[in-house]
């Protein structure tokens, strides 16, 4: 059976604890799963590997609009996305993703884009202190519009840094500033639309233009789901720039590493899988029976709300040991395969799993190289401190830096 937390709705605990609510409520029933209340409606919370495979296989849940806070989804999908839909038009949907992101071509076409907009923009930034978040959401945007074919920073301002960034900042936020990102988002939706529009009457071979000319059912895509389209391909390759202001961070704390990842690919895969597996990310992952189900010894009816929590999964103590602890040598070891659920679980190929997760790590691989070896930097008295009460959460003061330093 799933207990429940003893008290009438948990919103406000949510709100106060963020990543570690789950954590905290797993204390208070003596268990991995526990039900209660947000924002009034009866959900279920739940860690580790069963929770995982019971989430994510067999197409149990749905993971559209109604999964998450609107406030939320409306930043992070949209009618009619890859993220919204089931059954077959997801696996169609997903497949042209996969088409344009896991493709090796492709993947090394950005990766290069990324190492030569980090090596420019810190000869450009040389002596000025920079946070590395908001350095590496540069480099990142400045690659991936290149690469999309969509222009440059200078070109495409309304989707810039500061409009992609934004939409993920304030996903785990409520009040103005979400309903102030949620303009700028519909901002980036209408010159999004255009560019699809502009791509029609041409032919190419970039993402844009695979995305702008892409049929299901024998009809283009709507112009309005393309351009949503657009924006998730080029959100989430912003979005690691958490990660790599993560892995900043971690190469600073543990000095000893640097060598070692400069210097092997496999330790540095090893210290990439574990900087996504340590810090904090998506704080859960929300979905939607799609029909009556049975866990645990109890009936569930359609449509009950379910709770995969990352960050716990992610540091349960029956799964990790020392989950607090940040050791890359945990990913050396025969255990080295065990699933990081920092961006999903499930089956890569089928499920909701994000189809960008190797293009992530690639990503997150080139730029901690460059972090090792690269251009030279040094790193100023600040705050280094990452509140888990923030979601999404960051180094306090972005993990600053001065290159040429």
């Amino acid at each position: 059976m799933i207990p429940a937390l003893p008290w009438p709705d948990d919103t406000l605990r949510f709100l106060r604890d963020g990543y570690l609510y789950g954590t905290r409520g797993y204390r208070v029933v003596g268990d991995d799963a526990f039900r209660t209340r947000l924002l009034g409606r009866p959900v279920i919370v739940a860690r580790g590997p069963d929770a995982a495979r019971f989430f994510t296989e067999d197409g149990r849940f749905r993971r559209g609009l109604g999964a998450i806070p609107l406030s939320a989804a409306h930043l992070l999908q949209d009618e009619g996305s890859v993220q919204t839909l089931e059954g077959a038009p997801h696996r169609r949907r997903r497949g042209l993703f996969l088409e344009l992101v896991a493709a090796e071509p492709a993947r090394a076409d950005l990766i290069a884009r990324v190492r030569d907009a980090w090596v420019d923009r810190a000869r450009t930034h040389q002596g000025r202190e920079d946070p590395l978040l908001g350095f590496a959401h540069e480099v990142l945007a400045d690659a991936v519009l290149r690469w999309a074919g969509v222009g440059t920073l200078d070109t495409e301002p309304v989707l810039g840094t500061g409009p992609l960034a934004s939409m993920v900042d304030n996903a785990g936020r409520f009040g103005p500033p979400n309903w102030a990102a949620r303009v700028r988002r519909m901002r980036t939706e209408h010159r999004a639309r255009q560019l699809v529009e502009r791509a029609r009457r041409r032919s190419g071979d970039t993402p844009l233009d695979h995305l702008a000319h892409a049929e299901e059912d024998g009809e283009l895509l709507p112009v309005g789901v393309a351009a949503v389209e657009l924006l998730n391909l080029l959100r989430p390759t912003v979005a690691v720039g958490r990660f790599v202001a993560f892995a900043g961070l971690a190469l600073h704390r543990r000095p000893e590493w640097r060598e070692r990842v400069a210097g092997s690919e496999h330790d540095r895969r090893a210290f990439v899988r574990e900087v996504r597996r340590f810090f904090p990310f998506f704080p859960a992952i929300g979905g939607r029976s799609t029909r009556a189900l049975t866990w645990r010894e109890e009936d569930l009816p359609r449509d009950t709300w379910m709770l995969l929590d990352v960050y716990g999964t992610d540091h349960d103590p029956a799964v990790w040991a020392e989950p607090q602890r940040f050791d890359p040598g945990r990913f050396l070891g025969p255990d080295a395969s065990r699933l990081v659920v920092a961006q999903g679980a499930g089956d890569f190929d089928s499920g909701h799993r994000c189809p960008g997760e190797p293009l992530t790590e690639d990503l997150v691989d080139a730029a901690t190289e460059l972090l090792a070896r690269g251009p030279a930097f040094a790193v100023p008295d600040q705050d280094l401190r990452i509140s888990l009460r923030r979601m999404p959460a960051a180094p306090r003061d972005g993990f600053r830096v001065v290159f040429g330093g």
